[in-house]
């Protein structure tokens, strides 16, 4: 065979393929084979003989034979160039004249770039902000409203903190109206906003009435608007208090419990747990940061774009809508997600025991469908065909390799 790659981009290849008349044999006969009882008409079944089948189904034998001869010919490339895969190749050109077979292809390659010693990190022991008995009284007092008495309002009833609201807002930047941060009907709980700001100028407000504020969008509140003044016009519609439930036994029966006691040991455990899953998550995050800046590479720009795209669908932003501002701040996110996913697929590489196999995440994703109470087969198809699967598999994949670091890092006080 004879394999010529020139990068034709950062990451990006264009491959010239010639394959040996030997192996070009060695695949037509698999291909016959696999043609060997097809139906020929004036035949009786299993009769045709093979110069027949040859003839009579010669333009599918030859596409079937140049696909598999292309086959070959990304294997071989990936094989004898050494290089990383990135998606599946792009064919420009696939000929096959009697014996001779050659074919024109683009690939995606993963940069390649050495991996630091994670082990040698020195990583902050992770502080609870709050203990464990403050964590449980704050669960037990978000138990209580959600398990509470609700009242709507009357007219002399203003907007507070917890109430739940019903309202029109229109959100606005410059004069011109933003629909992804503008809507009619719009249920909520007044303080769980992700613009805190927002959440504090309705405080007050009585059904019916109507307040316009501006506010500037912080570094975590929407990414696509971060940074931003926004001006917003919101009327409330409706709303209810929730008069909370009191700590008694009463409120264990609508949980399910025997007593309050009973109560209290199962919000114990769970804070215990989700102490532990943000101890987990804070260093996750602290030993990614670390990676990402201890390692430096650059970043192929196409997969820096495709990631930033799928951010912004993920946030129901148009891409094409989009200013050039917002465009590069998904670009940005997009490549410090990418980023981190490539030091993880190099890191797995290397560290045999940070990769689960496929059937490992397969397995990991239906007992997290059981343990949820929804139908696993038929989730798991509906997941296959919007493509979440994919998503999650490569979720739980990445999970696992942090981990790993995570725990061979060392933790110091």
């Amino acid at each position: 065979m004879q394999i010529d790659t020139k990068e034709i981009e950062y990451c990006k290849l264009l491959v010239n393929y010639v394959a040996e008349k030997e192996d070009i044999a060695d695949k037509k006969a698999e291909v016959l084979k696999a043609f060997k009882n097809a139906p020929v008409k004036g035949f009786r079944k299993n009769k045709a003989n093979m110069k027949t089948i040859e003839v009579f189904y010669r333009d599918q034998i030859s596409e079937s034979l140049k696909r598999a001869l292309a086959e070959n010919a990304y294997h071989d490339t990936v094989f004898e160039k050494k290089v990383r895969p990135y998606g599946t190749p792009k064919f420009n050109s696939l000929l096959l004249v009697g014996d001779k077979f050659t074919c024109e292809f683009e690939l995606l390659v993963k940069p390649d770039f050495e991996i630091c010693d994670f082990r040698a990190f020195e990583i902050p022991k992770i502080h609870q902000e709050h203990s464990l008995e403050a964590n449980v009284q704050h669960m037990l007092q978000e138990l209580r409203v959600r398990y509470g008495t609700v009242t709507p309002y009357t007219e002399t009833d203003f907007v507070q903190s917890g109430d739940s609201i019903i309202l029109d807002y229109e959100g606005s930047v410059d004069g011109a109206k933003v629909n992804e941060i503008s809507a009619v009907g719009e249920m909520m709980t007044v303080g769980s906003s992700n613009l805190v700001d927002f959440d504090n100028n309705l405080t007050g407000l009585k059904m019916g009435e109507t307040r316009e504020f501006d506010l500037v969008v912080p570094e975590n509140g929407l990414p696509q608007l971060a940074g931003q003044k926004i001006h917003f016009k919101a009327t409330i519609t409706m709303g209810s208090k929730n008069e909370p439930c009191p700590l008694n036994d009463e409120l264990a029966t609508k949980l399910g419990k025997a007593n309050f006691e009973e109560l209290k040991q199962a919000v114990v455990m769970s804070a215990t747990h989700g102490m532990q899953q943000s101890d987990r998550n804070k260093l996750s995050e602290a030993v990614a940061k670390r990676l990402i800046k201890e390692i430096v590479f650059r970043v192929p720009e196409f997969l820096s774009l495709a990631e930033a795209k799928y951010l912004a669908h993920n946030s129901k932003m148009e891409w094409d809508k989009l200013s050039d501002t917002e465009k590069d701040q998904f670009v940005v996110a997009g490549e410090q997600n990418v980023r981190l996913a490539l030091i993880f697929d190099r890191v797995r590489d290397l560290e045999p025991e940070s990769l689960l196999n496929d059937q490992e995440i397969f397995n990991i994703i239906k007992d997290n469908l059981t343990q949820s109470g929804k139908p696993v087969e038929e989730t798991i198809q509906e997941m296959s065909k919007s493509g979440s699967l994919q998503v999650v598999a490569s979720r739980i994949k990445d999970e696992y390799t942090i981990d790993f670091i995570c725990k061979n890092v060392k933790i110091v006080e």
